[in-house]
């Protein structure tokens, strides 16, 4: 009597343990690669922000550092008449005019009736500093501000005479008189900023 063997189908698959493994793996595969594109989208945002800032601060310096080397010992009048110096400074409180002076070279491209001088002001109004600026040398209505940076903190201006002396006051002989530079320090955002300009052709 001969042997019959009968061979069944084996099925092949996964069991209940490695598919809960597998979906385990997969999970924090996952919960990584969400943790890792959070971290890309991050690290871009802190990286934009910084870009900002700093192209902020550049425009902030290319402006006054352009202002400043273009003053002209040029005094003005005010509205009531009366004769001002060409570089005139407040006190370092934290509300104020900073500087005012007379700044040449400025363009004309509607050829309005006027030179190409410019009253400008620089000032500091609740931690912002602003730049204004009149159109006509002697009196005239001040622009609306434009804001240059924002947050300041601890700001303190010197002013360095033809002597080479810094003082934070700005004292003059003659009306015409400039500094030869100055020296602008402040705060923002935890971080201490220190500039120093020249004046017209003043020299360090």
């Amino acid at each position: 009597m001969r042997n019959i063997t009968r061979y069944s189908e084996v099925e092949t698959g996964f069991t209940l343990v490695e598919m809960m493994v597998a979906l385990l793996i997969f999970s924090l595969l996952s919960v990584a690669g969400v943790a890792l594109l959070r971290s890309a989208v991050n690290s871009d945002e802190v990286t934009s922000a910084k870009l900002g800032d700093m192209a902020e601060m550049q425009r902030f310096v290319s402006l006054i550092e352009a202002d400043l080397n273009q003053a002209v010992p040029r005094s003005f009048r005010s509205d009531s008449g009366t004769r001002t110096a060409s570089f005139s400074a407040g006190s370092n409180s934290q509300n104020g005019t900073l500087m005012t002076f007379t700044s040449g070279g400025q363009s004309n491209i509607n050829d309005k009736p006027r030179s190409n001088l410019q009253r400008i002001e620089y000032r500091i109004l609740e931690g912002r500093l602003e730049r204004l600026y009149y159109e006509m040398t002697d009196g005239g209505e001040a622009s609306q501000p434009a804001i240059l940076l924002e947050n300041l903190q601890n700001i303190d201006v010197r002013f360095r005479n033809k002597r080479g002396i810094w003082s934070d006051r700005w004292e003059f002989e003659r009306l015409t008189d400039l500094p030869r530079a100055v020296e602008l320090k402040f705060e923002q955002a935890g971080r201490l900023h220190r500039h120093v300009f020249l004046v017209g052709t003043g020299y360090l």
